[in-house]
């Protein structure tokens, strides 16, 4: 397990790595109740980590141009979807406008998802488009 893992590469896991943090929060603010002052907390972690990433991804991207651009946008757009998720979930979850954005986030997810499949013939943005459904979804049923 861990020999594949190295032959990903930092900034590959990192960016799992921050996807997955992202359903155990969501999860925690559905399932647990929460004080306003632990979802905050939680949300600035994810943020910061996040933000971490965003950063790091487009250095790389500007510096190495190892990876498509669509691949590129496609992290950027998943990373900022669930952010905005949880900023609409968490922080200020009656906000009309934040549920505006996530739902444009989540359309423009979708639609890079599907673009990374058609055109680099990447499977991964089958996550994509599974995560943008499943995030509508459940601000559906909230």
């Amino acid at each position: 397990m861990f020999k594949s893992v190295k032959n990903l590469g930092f900034l590959e896991v990192f960016f799992r790595f921050t996807c997955m943090l992202f359903w155990p929060l969501y999860w925690y603010k559905w399932s647990v109740i929460t004080i306003a002052n632990y979802n905050e907390i939680l949300f600035n972690i994810y943020l910061v980590v996040s933000g971490l990433f965003l950063i790091v991804c487009t250095m790389v991207y500007i510096i190495k141009k190892s990876t498509t651009g669509i691949y590129y946008l496609y992290r950027m757009v998943l990373i900022l979807t669930y952010l905005e998720s949880l900023y609409s979930f968490m922080v200020v979850p009656r906000n009309i406008e934040a549920l505006y954005v996530k739902i444009i986030l989540c359309v423009l997810l979708l639609l890079v998802s599907n673009k990374l499949i058609k055109k680099d013939k990447n499977d991964t943005g089958v996550v994509g488009i599974l995560s943008s459904i499943l995030i509508l979804v459940l601000t559906y049923f909230y």
